[in-house]
């Protein structure tokens, strides 16, 4: 809906209001007066100017949000999360202010709408803004880095080796040394498989591969194209048949729409910042100046800083994805340029018309690796006092991490706890489930726990004291 048609739709006290916040002068009890009036001002270029400002300077971090937004209908709870930094009332305040309206439908799920030439307005307003701030260049970088589509051609030579070998998986889930050792002799993009040991929140597997391998594993199995089966790993090749009848650009967009569901856990701006850098366009960007731009949007995870979630978890894996581009001065330079690939712009592009990033956002509280270790991603006092009874806390910096070992889930048991209402409740929290070795031995040490009980014919909650 355009201004006009939610200005029609207004009623005369939301009018009056909108006029008043707008220091529009009209005649304040007929409807016709005041509407004519609002959009006389709109219309003219200088008067709409001073709105959009306004509107910009005093709602800015929410409306930078929505001018990135592929929609402009929004539920009330949403738009009021998105106010709520502005004080008490905020959405009634946005109504007067006139940039935000009530659906004229009463039945929409979406009641609140930016009407389209506001949100366009002051979308180029920020664009203008953000093209302003980012240093540029005309002329290509002597030296740049592109992979193009080479995570397609890995993701082939991946599910080759798997049918041509033995694949077989440790305790923990991940493949054997030998094995990943193989593989990335044959990739075209090597990686190096030193690992440090607190790794996770970044893909189910992130844990026992480095990030562009985790990337393509995690894929290959959700999509169904790799099978883990007792122990080993098989290719699926109804399904691998299928996949290569599909054209690159629909390929590339599958495993870009997998990359943001798997890292905006971590990064939940993550799909902001891949709109604004859709709006920069395909110029070559100074990578300082662009991370600058980018900050409101990022956020520390862990382990890793802001800048480290930057060059590492967004730069290297939009040139991974064959997205984008680096460029540096000299090949013993850092990368100092990106630019969006065509391919990459015309990517980005679908995913916003499809809302690929646009998923419900989902904060995810809990890791629970192979090695029995939980992680609580996202701090929650309640969810860790649920933990508590079955597991034992790992003394770390700046991790807030768990062990549950045989010992500490009969110690729950001991004591009264329902394990079943502990586990169902890990696994409901867990960001990538229980691993099936965890599981497994989860519940073979809780059924001893009982055994042993049962055998000593003690009640639960009973003191073995």
């Amino acid at each position: 809906m355009r201004l006009n048609e939610c200005l029609n739709h207004a009623s005369v006290p939301t009018l009056q209001r909108i006029a008043k916040s707008l220091h529009v002068a009209c005649v304040p009890y007929s409807k016709l007066d005041i509407l004519q009036s609002i959009l006389e001002a709109w219309l003219d270029p200088d008067a709409r100017k001073t709105m959009v400002h306004r509107w910009c300077a005093d709602w800015d971090a929410a409306m930078r949000r929505i001018v990135l937004l592929p929609r402009h209908a929004f539920a009330r709870e949403e738009m009021a999360s998105l106010l709520a930094p502005y004080g008490d009332g905020p959405v009634d305040r946005a109504l007067e202010a006139g940039w935000l309206y009530v659906h004229p439908d009463p039945a929409t799920k979406f009641p609140l709408i930016v009407p389209e030439d506001v949100c366009q307005a002051c979308h180029a307003h920020y664009v203008a803004n953000w093209r302003s701030k980012v240093a540029m260049r005309s002329d290509d970088p002597p030296c740049v880095l592109d992979e193009e589509d080479a995570i397609l051609a890995d993701l082939e030579t991946l599910v080759a080796y798997v049918r041509d070998h033995d694949v077989r998986l440790t305790t923990t889930g991940a493949l054997y040394k030998r094995n990943l050792e193989q593989v990335m002799q044959l990739f075209k993009i090597e990686e190096s498989l030193e690992l440090p040991r607190w790794r996770f929140g970044y893909g189910k597997r992130t844990f026992a591969y480095p990030d562009r391998l985790a990337l393509v594993y995690d894929f290959a199995c959700d999509e169904g194209l790799l099978i883990e089966h007792d122990g080993r790993v098989e290719v699926d090749d109804a399904r691998w048949h299928a996949w290569k009848s599909r054209l690159t650009v629909v390929k590339l967009r599958r495993l870009l729409r997998h990359y943001v569901i798997s890292y905006r856990g971590p990064i939940p701006r993550l799909p902001d910042v891949l709109r604004l850098i859709l709006r920069l366009g395909d110029d070559w960007l100074h990578l300082d100046s662009l991370y600058d731009l980018c900050l409101p949007f990022l956020n520390p995870f862990y382990y890793d800083s802001m800048s480290d979630v930057w060059r590492t978890r967004i730069v290297k894996m939009l040139v991974h994805l064959g997205i984008a581009r680096l460029g540096s001065d000299a090949p013993e330079c850092p990368p100092e340029w990106f630019q969006t690939t065509e391919l990459g712009q015309e990517l980005l592009s679908r995913g916003d018309e499809e809302s690929t990033a646009d998923l419900i956002e989902r904060r995810p509280a809990l890791v629970v690796q192979p090695n029995f270790e939980l992680v609580v991603v996202s701090p929650d006092p309640r969810l860790e006092e649920t933990l508590a009874p079955f597991v034992e806390r790992i003394p770390s910096d700046g991790v807030r991490a768990y062990r549950v070992l045989a010992h500490t889930v009969a110690q729950g048991v001991r004591a009264g706890h329902d394990f079943d209402a502990w586990r169902a409740c890990v696994a409901r929290h867990a960001l990538y489930g229980i691993p099936q070795n965890v599981d497994r031995m989860l519940v073979r040490w809780a059924e001893a726990a009982r055994l042993e009980l049962e055998a000593h014919d003690v009640e639960p909650g009973e003191s073995w004291a």
